[in-house]
């Protein structure tokens, strides 16, 4: 029994049908023959009209990058290159278009 928690309490045995010797009734079955699945509905009014979907499109064949482990070190220098000079001409443009501002105040 946890913290806070209060026993339970047991059954009346005068109140249970089955204490006082009285049998259960026994559960009536349906024959084999009479259980069938419920009859199939129609399709409602705003369901009939919808249109059926269309198919999926099958996944397309895309090919998938070549993984930075598996290319050949020159070509990972090359990229380093490539990248470190894009981001030197984007600071010397930027440079650039400031010292042009400036210069176009003073005159």
């Amino acid at each position: 029994m946890g913290k806070g928690k209060n026993p339970r309490k047991r059954r009346d045995p005068a109140k249970d049908s089955n204490a006082l010797g009285e049998p259960e009734p026994e559960r009536q079955t349906q024959e084999k023959a009479e259980l069938a699945p419920p009859a199939r509905r129609s399709p409602t009014a705003a369901g009939a009209e919808t249109p059926p979907l269309p198919p999926r499109e099958p996944p397309r064949a895309h090919h998938a990058p070549v993984p930075e482990r598996d290319r050949p070190v020159l070509l990972q220098v090359l990229e380093s290159l490539r990248t470190a000079v894009g981001v030197m001409l984007d600071i010397a443009d930027t440079a650039a278009e400031a010292i042009t501002r400036q210069v176009g105040r003073r005159a």
